[in-house]
């Protein structure tokens, strides 16, 4: 979201499209405007959609194609001219979708998602869903106008010899994860030494590390 919120404040129109478990009735009518309401004054229309999950692939493919509806829908009523999808699913969504109403994609890769299911156990490597996944990673790289990666190391295995553009003129740029650090603050020394002593660390260095070890993130 904080991406999201300064590309609003840069003057850009987002329109955000989310799928949500059990949506619409998962949550309270309180809730939604809410929600609605927050985003709307960052500068971001929300639109929601019910996320399917079994069975996995019928699942996945329905989202997909009501996902690329929407979009268009989007485009038509909205004026939408540029599709961000921020991984592999909501990619094929919009180059679906590009293919009808002529807008752009920008195809924000993020991780290598057919690895990184295999690395987690929840695929099989060279099973179909891998196979179906890949077939899908090479139309996306050829159907979108522009990439996002995560290191220079993905652009270098992406985009061989690329520097900010491939070998076709499409834009490349890699933007690492980030976090919004207005929303963090230092701990006060007697704090963290409180705390030390609870744990039983008084006299270690400690280091906190926040994220994931394995492949299931």
């Amino acid at each position: 979201m904080p991406y999201l919120r300064e590309i609003a404040q840069s003057g850009i129109d987002v329109e955000l499209l989310t799928f949500e478990p059990g949506w619409p009735f998962s949550w309270t009518k309180e809730d939604t405007v809410l929600w609605r309401d927050q985003l709307s004054s960052t500068g971001i229309v929300w639109h929601a959609m019910a996320y399917h999950k079994r069975p996995s692939l019928p699942a996945t493919l329905f989202d997909i194609l009501a996902g690329a509806f929407k979009a268009v829908e989007l485009s038509r009523r909205r004026g939408m001219n540029v599709y961000h999808a921020r991984g592999y699913v909501p990619a094929v969504m919009g180059a679906l979708s590009k293919s009808i109403t002529g807008a752009k994609l920008i195809f924000d890769i993020r991780g290598f998602m057919p690895e990184e299911y295999v690395d987690a156990g929840v695929w099989t490597e060279n099973g179909l869903i891998f196979r179906l996944a890949k077939a899908a990673e090479r139309w996306l790289l050829r159907k979108a106008d522009g990439f996002v990666v995560l290191t220079e190391k993905a652009k270098e295995i992406l985009f061989p010899g690329s520097l900010d553009r491939d070998s076709e003129g499409r834009p490349i740029e890699v933007i690492p994860c980030c976090v919004d650090s207005g929303r963090f603050s230092p701990a006060e020394t007697y704090f963290k030494l409180q705390r030390k002593r609870d744990l039983g660390l008084e006299g270690r260095f400690v280091i906190a590390y926040v994220g994931a070890l394995g492949g299931g993130i």
